[in-house]
């Protein structure tokens, strides 16, 4: 008696199914992973900007103290971007000529620092910090006032601002699965003015 043995050879359909179910999984998984850590090192970038643009605008408010005592680095309201202080207190090229820096008051600088902070130089040229982060508002407020010797109320009728709180709000996208979100971070410092 003949016996014919039936061998199959190769994967069963059932077998080819469940391996790319598998592999679209996994791969799923990897893109899932990867757009998170694209996420994380935009915000870390974006964090990053924020200080920058934050401890640069404390320098300038360092730099000039008599502008700072006399309340002129107070920013509550976004300057202009599109209309530029009336005095460029740095040196400067206007297309190939070289511009010397204005002569400025401690009022004109300081407009011009809050302006440089928030604007850049020029909106062609991504220049400031501002121009990677999503909707930065920059504020500025005197947190501490002091009379003394160096007071300015002849000027200004106000008494010496000695300290500044200084922050930087931004948002944040968050992508999840089913909705896109915003989140706002903020990033603050206080700097005490000489």
């Amino acid at each position: 008696m003949l016996t014919t043995t039936n061998k199959q050879g190769g994967f069963a359909m059932v077998e080819v199914l469940v391996t790319a179910t598998i592999i679209a999984i996994g791969i799923s998984g990897l893109g899932i992973l990867l757009m998170r850590a694209i996420q994380g090192t935009q915000d870390s970038s974006q964090q990053s900007q924020a200080m920058w643009m934050v401890q640069d605008y404390v320098g300038r408010i360092r730099a000039n103290p008599d502008g700072a005592r006399e309340h002129y680095y107070d920013l509550t309201v976004q300057p202009n971007c599109q209309a530029p202080p009336s005095a460029i207190c740095s040196d400067h090229t206007v297309g190939t000529v070289k511009v010397d820096a204005d002569i400025c008051s401690k009022q004109e600088m300081a407009t011009y620092d809050k302006w440089t902070t928030v604007c850049g130089l020029t909106s062609d040229v991504y220049d400031s910090s501002a121009d990677f982060i999503l909707n930065p508002v920059l504020a500025s407020t005197c947190s501490l006032t002091h009379t003394g010797s160096r007071s300015s109320t002849k000027e200004t009728g106000k008494i010496d601002c000695v300290q500044y709180d200084v922050s930087l709000t931004w948002d944040i996208k968050i992508n999840n699965d089913s909705s896109n979100t915003t989140n706002t971070n903020t990033y603050s410092l206080v700097v005490e003015v000489n």
